[in-house]
């Protein structure tokens, strides 16, 4: 009976309770323990997903009400060129380098940009994956850039495929 009783005053004096992260956020199946690195504690965890325009669509992952990751997605773009866009964009994309998934990818401190060849309602295009961290830390760039890369290569094939992308 005492070690109950010592086990719930623990838990009580423990850690703040933590937001669980889901196995499908905005409508994408994505392992959860992909997504947390790129969070922070907190006690509230949301999604929500926003269409801009008419293919273009926005998925903001919150904590605490605060926006800590951005995924854009865009099916029917334009064929850029994903280095050469980063380095034209400096204040956005700091040390941006290729990416050794996708057609073409930059990562850069906090944003990973990649863009691939997509046939979207019968029309030759490109899918654009943009991944935006907030809190992006730059005093640890390799730890993040890691986990940034690592979520958005996971990513790159489950957005295609639900975007429409053939």
């Amino acid at each position: 009976m005492l070690v109950a009783v010592l086990a719930v005053s623990l838990s009580a004096c423990g850690e703040p309770e933590s937001y669980t992260v889901p196995g499908e956020i905005c409508g994408r199946k994505i392992d959860p323990e992909i997504v947390r690195p790129l969070l922070p504690e907190g006690e509230k965890f949301e999604a929500e997903m926003e269409p801009i325009g008419d293919s273009l669509t926005r998925c903001l992952l919150s904590v605490d009400g605060r926006n800590e990751l951005g995924i854009r997605e865009y099916p029917d773009g334009g064929d850029i060129d994903a280095m050469k866009f980063a380095r034209e964009n400096p204040s956005r994309f700091r040390n941006p380098e290729k990416a050794a998934f996708g057609a073409d990818t930059a990562v850069s401190d906090g944003i990973v940009l990649s863009v691939n060849p997509c046939t979207y309602q019968g029309k030759k295009g490109h899918y654009i994956l943009e991944v935006t961290v907030n809190r992006f830390d730059t005093a640890e760039p390799d730890g993040w850039r890691a986990e940034l890369e690592r979520f958005a290569k996971a990513y790159l094939p489950v957005g295609m495929r639900e975007t429409g992308c053939e």
